[in-house]
Formats: C-alpha cells, sequence, structure tokens
C-alpha cells in the first residue's frame, strides 16, 4: 500500500497487542483456579482478548501515513470491535467447557483464527480511501494461517500458564502472531495506482462525505492505545485484588484448617510424591516423640515398623509409576514406630489430593493400644464364656441324659409295677369268692386295702414323678364344664352318702380352653380331698364368673386349715389330721398334683377356710363363649368299634384348607366306603357334624391351615364339641424336626405327604 509505517504507533500497536494478551492470559488462569464466578472471569478474558486484537488492527491502520486523506465507517468499525470480542469469547468458552482436547482446540482455534481474519478485513473495509482497495491473494492467505496458528496458541496459553513469566512469555509470542497477521493483512492491499496518483496531484481534494469522518490519524491512535491500556490494566487490577482477596481467604481457611489439624487428637501426617514429610501435627509430636523440624522434610519411613520401614520408597515409586493404590481410601491396621524405637498398633486411613500440581497424601491415624487391649481382654472373656457355655452345656446333656433315664424310668415303672399289682388284685379277687365265710376272709379284706394304698400310692407317685420330668404336654381344646361337673358329682355322690355327707351340684353353663383330662384331674383330687377331710355335713360343687374368667369351686364343711398351715398343704406328705399316717385317707399327695397341674395350665388356685367350718377350694380357668352342641349324638363305642348303621365303614372329618385336594380324597374315601364330611376348616366341620348329630369315627387333617390354624387345633375343638377323643391322623408336607416332634407329642399319628392310598387306607383300618 502506498505510504509508510510510523513506528512509534507501530510500537504502540505490538505493546498494546502483548500487553492485551497478558491480561487475557492471567484472566483465563484467574477464571481456572476461581471456584465461583468462572464464567465472570471468562467473559473478562475474552473482552481483554478481543480489545486487545482490535486495538493493535485499528492502531496498526492508522500507523499507516498515506499522501491522502483516509476516513473510517464508523459501523464497520464498530462491528470490528464487536467480531474481535465474540471470536474470542467464543474459543474461550468452548475449551474452558469442552475438556481442553485436541479436537475442541483446533475447532476452536479455527473458529477464533477465521473470526479475527474477519475481524481484520471487515476493518480495513471500513478505511475511506480515493481509490479502492487490491488484495494480494497469497499474503491473504499468509494472513489467515498466522490468525489460525495465533488463535490456537492464545487458547492453548489461555488455560496452561502457571506463573506470571510463563503468561508473559506467552503473551510476547501472542503479541508477536497477531502483529504479524495483522501487517502481513496490511501489505496484502495495495490502491490502483491511477486513482492515487489523481488523489496525490495538485489541488486535490478529498471526496467529501463520500470519505467519511476525517479523522487526526496519529491523536486517535494514542487515544485509542492509551484507553485500550486502561481497561486492560484495570482488568488486571481486579485480577489482582481479587487474588489478593482469595488469598486472604486461603490465608484464613489455611488458620482454620492449622488449628483444626493442631487441636485434633489423632495424629495427622501430610506426605509428597516422594514420602517426604510435609505437615506433622501436634498429636502426631505426642504419639511418636518427634518434634515438627525433626519431622518436617524427613522420610515418612522413621514413623513405620518393618516391613513396611524398607519397602516405603518402592510403594511409592510403584504408585508414581503405575497409579495402583493400595492403603488410599482404605482404612487398615498397622504397627506404627516411636522415635525410641518402640512400636504400637495404630488405625491409618490415607486420603490423596493436590495443590496445584503437587500430589500429596494425608494421612489420618489413631492410637488403638486402649482398644487392642480391650479387644484382647473382650477376646479371652469370649473364650472364658465359650468355655462355660460348652461346660454349661454339657452339664445340660448330662441333665438331659438323666432327664430321659427318668423319663424310661418311669416308663417302665408304670408298665413293670402295674402288672403284678393288677395280678394280685385278680388273685384277691379270686380268693374272695372262694373263701367266702371262711375264717380267713378278714385277711383277705385287710389285703385288699393295701393293695388299693399301694395303687393310690403309685398312681400319685407316678403323676408326680412325670410333672417333676415334664413329660405331661396340655391337649389344650374349647369344652364346657358343665357335662364335666356333672360327671364328677354323679361319680362321687354314692360315695360321699356312704360316710354320711351331702354332695350337690349346681348346674353351669360355661366354657373354657384348657386341657379338659387335666382340669378333670384336679377336680376329681379336689373333691376326694373334701369327701376325707369331711365328717359330716355336705359339699358343694359349682362354678361362678369372676373378673379373670370363671371360678369352678368345690365347698366342704370339714375340719377346715387354719392360716399359717394354708400353704403346707400344698407340698408333697403333708396331712394336717393324719399323724398316724392312715392310708385311708390318702398319702398327702393330691394337693401337690393339683398345684403343679394349674401351674403347668397356667390356672390359679385359691383356698378359703376356716378352721372347725369348712373350706372352699376354687380353681380360676378361662371363659369362652359357648358352642352349639350337637343334639343326638351315636354312642361313642358304636362310632369307633361299629360300622355306620348304613352298612358303612364310619364317618370320617376332613379338614383340608386345598379344594382340589379335599375333593380327591372325599372321592377316594366314599369308594372305600366310609361317610364323609369334607371342610376347610374346624368350624365348617363343626356345623356339619353338628346338623348331622354324629360323632366322627377319624378325623384326617392337614397341618397348615387358613389364617395360621393348625390341623392339631382342628382335631382340638372337634374334641371339645363331641367330647370324646377319636383316632386322628395329621398330614403335612412339612420336614420340620419341631413341626413332626409337635405332632408325635400330640399322640395322633403322623403321615407325609404325598401319600399312597394303601398307606391311607392301612392308616385307618388300623386306628379303627
Amino acid at each position: 500500500m502506498l505510504g509508510h509505517y510510523d513506528p512509534y504507533l507501530v510500537a504502540l500497536s505490538v505493546v498494546v497487542a502483548s500487553f492485551g494478551g497478558y491480561v487475557a492470559l492471567d484472566l483465563a488462569s484467574h477464571a481456572r483456579e476461581a471456584g465461583r464466578g468462572r464464567n465472570g472471569w471468562l467473559g473478562a478474558a475474552a473482552l481483554a482478548l478481543g480489545a486487545g486484537i482490535w486495538s493493535m488492527h485499528f492502531i496498526g491502520m492508522m500507523a499507516m501515513r498515506m499522501p491522502v486523506p483516509v476516513s473510517y465507517d464508523l459501523l464497520l468499525t464498530v462491528l470490528s470491535f464487536l467480531l474481535a470480542v465474540g471470536v474470542s469469547g467464543t474459543g474461550l468458552f468452548a475449551v474452558a467447557h469442552g475438556g481442553g482436547g485436541r479436537t475442541t482446540l483446533a475447532a476452536a482455534g479455527l473458529l477464533t483464527g477465521f473470526g479475527i481474519v474477519a475481524m481484520h478485513y471487515v476493518g480495513m473495509a471500513g478505511m475511506r480511501l480515493p481509490a479502492p482497495l487490491i488484495y494480494d491473494a497469497l499474503l491473504v492467505a499468509a494472513s489467515v494461517v498466522i490468525a489460525v496458528a495465533a488463535s490456537t496458541a492464545a487458547l492453548w496459553l489461555a488455560f496452561r500458564t502457571a506463573s506470571p513469566l510463563q503468561r508473559l512469555s506467552g503473551a510476547l509470542v501472542l503479541g508477536a502472531a497477531v502483529v504479524s497477521m495483522h501487517y502481513v493483512g496490511m501489505a496484502a492491499a495495495s490502491a490502483a495506482e491511477s486513482a492515487m496518483g489523481h488523489a496525490t496531484g495538485v489541488g486535490a481534494v478529498p471526496a467529501g462525505d463520500d470519505l467519511g469522518f476525517v479523522l487526526s490519524t496519529p491523536s486517535l491512535a494514542v487515544w485509542t492505545g492509551v484507553g485500550t491500556l486502561l481497561i486492560l490494566s484495570l482488568g488486571l487490577l481486579s485480577v489482582l485484588i481479587d487474588r489478593r482477596r482469595s488469598a486472604e481467604r486461603a490465608a484464613g481457611q489455611e488458620a482454620r484448617y492449622r488449628a483444626v489439624v493442631d487441636s485434633a487428637v489423632d495424629p495427622i501426617v501430610v506426605i509428597d510424591e516422594t514420602g517426604t514429610i510435609q505437615s506433622f501435627n501436634r498429636a502426631a509430636e505426642t504419639t511418636f516423640g518427634y518434634t515438627v523440624d525433626e519431622a518436617i522434610g524427613a522420610n515418612v519411613r522413621i514413623l513405620m515398623a518393618e516391613p513396611h520401614h524398607s519397602a516405603h520408597d518402592g510403594y511409592m515409586a510403584h504408585f508414581r509409576e503405575t497409579g495402583e493404590r493400595r492403603i488410599i481410601g482404605i482404612g487398615r491396621e498397622v504397627e506404627g514406630r516411636r522415635k525410641d524405637g518402640s512400636l504400637f498398633p495404630l488405625e491409618l486411613s490415607v486420603a490423596e489430593w493436590r495443590d496445584g500440581r503437587q500430589r500429596l497424601f494425608t494421612g489420618i491415624m489413631r492410637d488403638i493400644t486402649a482398644r487392642k487391649a480391650a479387644e484382647d481382654a473382650l477376646h479371652r472373656a469370649k473364650a472364658e464364656a465359650e468355655r462355660a457355655r460348652e461346660e454349661a452345656l454339657a452339664a445340660r446333656d448330662n441333665a438331659e441324659r438323666a432327664d430321659m433315664a427318668k423319663t424310661k424310668f418311669l416308663a417302665a415303672a408304670s408298665h413293670d409295677l402295674r402288672q403284678p399289682v393288677q395280678s394280685l388284685f385278680f388273685f384277691a379277687h379270686a380268693l374272695s369268692d372262694r373263701l367266702n365265710g371262711h375264717p380267713a376272709s378278714p385277711l383277705l379284706a385287710s389285703m385288699s386295702e393295701s393293695l388299693n394304698g399301694l395303687r393310690t400310692l403309685l398312681d400319685s407317685l407316678l403323676d408326680v414323678s412325670r410333672l417333676d420330668a415334664g413329660v405331661v404336654t396340655p391337649a389344650v381344646t374349647e369344652f364346657a364344664l358343665g357335662p364335666l361337673l356333672q360327671r364328677l358329682a354323679d361319680e362321687y355322690r354314692g360315695r360321699a352318702a356312704e360316710v354320711g355327707i351331702t354332695l350337690r351340684l349346681v348346674p353351669t353353663d360355661g366354657w373354657t380352653r384348657s386341657d379338659p383330662a387335666l382340669v378333670e384331674r384336679i377336680l376329681r383330687n379336689l373333691v376326694e380331698n373334701a369327701i376325707r377331710y369331711t365328717e359330716s355335713g355336705r359339699i358343694l360343687i359349682g362354678c361362678r364368673r369372676t373378673g379373670k374368667g370363671l371360678r369352678v369351686e368345690v365347698l366342704d364343711t370339714g375340719i377346715g386349715i387354719p392360716a399359717n398351715k394354708r400353704d403346707e398343704v400344698f407340698v408333697e406328705f403333708t396331712q394336717l389330721a393324719n399323724p398316724e399316717r392312715d392310708r385311708r385317707k390318702g398319702l398327702g399327695l393330691g394337693l401337690a398334683i393339683v398345684r403343679r397341674l394349674a401351674g403347668l395350665l397356667g390356672h390359679e388356685v385359691t383356698l378359703r377356710s376356716e378352721p372347725g367350718r369348712g373350706s372352699a377350694f376354687g380353681l380360676t380357668v378361662p371363659s369362652v363363649a359357648p358352642r352349639q352342641v350337637m343334639k343326638t349324638c351315636r354312642p361313642a363305642a358304636q362310632s369307633v368299634a361299629q360300622p355306620a348303621a348304613n352298612g358303612g365303614k364310619g364317618l370320617v372329618v376332613v379338614v383340608e384348607d386345598d379344594a382340589i385336594i379335599l375333593l380327591s380324597m372325599r372321592t377316594m374315601l366314599e369308594e372305600w366306603g366310609y361317610e364323609v364330611v369334607a371342610a376347610v376348616s374346624a368350624d365348617e366341620a363343626i356345623g356339619t357334624l353338628t346338623s348331622l348329630g354324629q360323632r366322627p369315627d377319624m378325623i384326617v387333617a392337614d397341618y397348615r391351615l387358613r389364617e395360621g390354624r393348625t390341623g392339631l387345633q382342628a382335631i382340638r375343638d372337634i374334641y371339645g364339641v363331641c367330647g370324646v377323643r377319636v383316632p386322628a391322623l395329621v398330614l403335612t408336607g412339612d420336614t420340620d424336626p419341631a413341626r413332626i416332634a409337635e405332632v408325635q407329642q400330640s399322640g395322633h399319628r403322623l403321615l407325609h405327604k404325598p401319600v399312597a392310598p394303601e398307606v391311607l387306607r392301612n392308616a385307618l383300618t388300623s386306628a379303627a
């Protein structure tokens, strides 16, 4: 282009470009470090880079001293400024948020470079000259290459300069590249010579308004440079102020961190990648015995016991080479070594972090000597407890074996002792027929009384022993008390009349939930006790409602019991009115059995008595809602021993909640000749039996029924309504030993599903 360059303005353009590059790099670096306001600092960096590039370009154009008047189009000039700032911001934000990869950097550099080229040539188009500008294609291409390279270098440097010296070097390189791009572009432009020659002739005048505003080029360039430098200086100053505030905040955080670290009760040690100690808090001084001055700068191996002491440097080298972590982020127990060489157990956790480009490791340790001692003591205590447990188990096993032996003895005694006694009864009865009227008849009568006493003694002793051994298992069901009390009254009314006592029963319609056989045994003992110790008067049996349920009472007008003896009468072999031990008055075991059976059932036994006026024994049982009792029933003997009236094999109740199994079993049993009541629950079976007015000959129940109920409960419920035990089978697919034991203890036969038809038929036949 015709003319020459003003060297001062050229120098000013270089200064503006370099300073703008420095400020932009500094702002971008600060944006990378800043946690908050990152995008704001990136925007400031884009403004600084764009303003620096545009100012350098504008000053560089005005540095060209031309022989003709030059003016600038305001809109194009402003557009060139906006292009400079826009493309700079686009490139910086793309690299900052795109990860800084090579592809992102290349794309952003290419975009920014073309944007800068566009800015340059838009600015050139804003120049108003007497002649049109002609561009050299090769030089234009060279300016594009330089612009793209400069842009890529600027974006690459923006996030990789850490120190002021690096930023200064990068700014000089960036300024030189931008200046080179500009002046190559300027060199690519030339004006038509004929037009310029005419414009430089004598008497040439400006084109007036067609040329735009005529500006004082040197002064405008200077003021543009000064303004740009001032704006860039303000940006740099804001960065310095923000850095200072950040440094103050960091210093405050460091002070707080140091206060926390120094006041921590656990040792905290910071090391670098080489294992050199960088920080050593007060707790570490106390724990290891080293001072801060002794520890900082030393290798962390001084705190380690073997084998970690010798192998530590190898661990660190392996980590630096491979990045493989062995203890970082994992708590573990190690041995520490104090300054005096003593070793102690430590709990260690290591965290990795970075301070700029430096990688550091923080180890938090805890002296667990006391905990280890406690753990050792706990282990010893556990070992002692385990030994004690084993001894207790051995004692329990011995006790269980003793109980088993006792149970076997009781079973043998119940059979072996009763057999000869039964024979003696038969022989005595046979002799009584043959010796009728014989002088030896009184002797035979005395022997019969002795045999009765022996039988009573055996029954009582075996009952007490069975209760002590825990082999008596209640079969709880719901039943009516009225029939049970009526049966007892009918049985003992004649015996009471023989000794001149009136026995009266007050009827009741109450129902209870208990074991009917054991309740009957309790009441039987109470009635016998009343007859035994009542010389005259009456005995009353009745039932009344209380807040706890029902209380069955046996009242007599006998000798009574003193208040201080009321607890003693429930002790074995205690008889208050039988010092001569007359066997006709019992053995003193009846009330002891009453108390033990009541405790087994969970019922309460009460006693009210007044010497000379009589006693009142009560048994408190729970009260339940009455059930409908069948109006007519076949006799139990016929139900069990004889076929049904229709020529069948009897009535079988099947309780099964699976409809398909229930239907198939009913069909099979009916084909075998049985009459069948099929039900999915005990309540349904009881309802059907009540409407039929029959007692069943056999019950077959599945173990698991609906609503958490069991077949054993269903069988007991049916027993409670029928008032008699009939043979029962329990079917189950459960192989749990506890379930098997439960069924076996109930006395019912257990069959496991699937049951073969022949097995079921044989079981029904044998049970009947």
